[in-house]
């Protein structure tokens, strides 16, 4: 971004303005996106993102690293939008299983991610925590679930998904402490 399209920016330049959102929506957009894993969540964060330059233009002027400085604004309106949202951009079902030739640092990350979604299901209620590990332990089917235990197909889903939520809760707020430990 040049200077001189900055300069016009934080003096209130619309056209100014338009031109840095041209130039830099698809990259905050796919910066985003890699966050928050949805694409309309990514969308608005990203809105929320230009919102806030535009409202602010005038305090852009003490800014010496301009895509530092909205990469860094970026960064804290996704994080501000995942609490506001409780959006968690964490998929545990695509968590790879590390066999072979994983590394022991990988071995040690598996084997803590396993013990954290362990002490989470342990601390479910007891029928959510029967039907998640009848899922993800044993292997069955939800129409198997719901027969064998004499529940709805929906009722046995509907635990999955507040079992599946309360593990990405978990690893969501592990995730935010050790980036803000580091």
């Amino acid at each position: 971004m040049d200077n001189n399209t900055i300069l016009k920016f934080t003096r209130g330049d619309s056209d100014a303005f338009h031109d840095i959102f041209k130039s830099l929506y698809p990259r905050i957009f796919n910066f985003v996106l890699g966050f928050l894993k949805n694409h309309d969540d990514a969308e608005d964060a990203t809105q929320m993102v230009f919102i806030k330059l535009w409202t602010n233009h005038e305090k852009f002027v003490a800014v010496n690293n301009f895509d530092s400085y909205i990469f860094t604004l970026t960064k804290y309106t996704v994080l501000n939008y995942i609490a506001a949202k409780k959006v968690v951009p964490l998929d545990i079902d695509v968590i790879p299983d590390i066999k072979g030739d994983a590394s022991p640092y990988d071995k040690l990350v598996e084997h803590d991610m396993k013990l954290l979604i362990d002490l989470v299901v342990e601390n479910m209620p007891k029928q959510r925590q029967k039907i998640y590990r009848m899922s993800r332990e044993q292997h069955m089917k939800n129409e198997e679930i719901a027969e064998t235990l004499g529940l709805q197909k929906k009722t046995v889903e509907n635990h999955i998904n507040l079992a599946l939520s309360d593990i990405r809760k978990a690893i969501m707020i592990i995730t935010i402490l050790l980036a803000n430990w580091v």
